[in-house]
């Protein structure tokens, strides 16, 4: 198999992984390139957490790439814990 191959494979095999990670990327983007209404951007992060949860809670372990870290009822309650502290955090802000 050649390298590109391999490299598609990769992708396919991580694709929700790289999904959430580029939702985090593109929050922590936002509340770097505007620190003055981090609202927006703590709101995005949450709601990537939390579509980390559903991703893990319903794909199959072959799917899910590097978001399977531990059993799938523990890493699907640890995604949801962090979106919901995220998005407490970002109720808070709004007052």
């Amino acid at each position: 198999m050649t390298v590109v191959g391999r490299t598609w494979r990769w992708v396919r095999e991580q694709l929700a992984f790289l999904i959430v990670l580029a939702g985090l990327a593109a929050g922590f983007c936002y509340l770097v390139a505007e620190p003055d209404h981090p609202v927006r951007g703590t709101l995005a992060i949450s709601v990537v957490a939390l579509g980390a949860a559903v991703l893990r809670l319903v794909l199959p372990g072959a799917a899910v790439g590097m978001l399977a870290v531990r059993g799938r009822w523990i890493d699907t309650a640890c995604f949801l814990v962090f979106g919901g502290l995220i998005l407490a955090t970002d109720i808070r802000l709004r007052h």
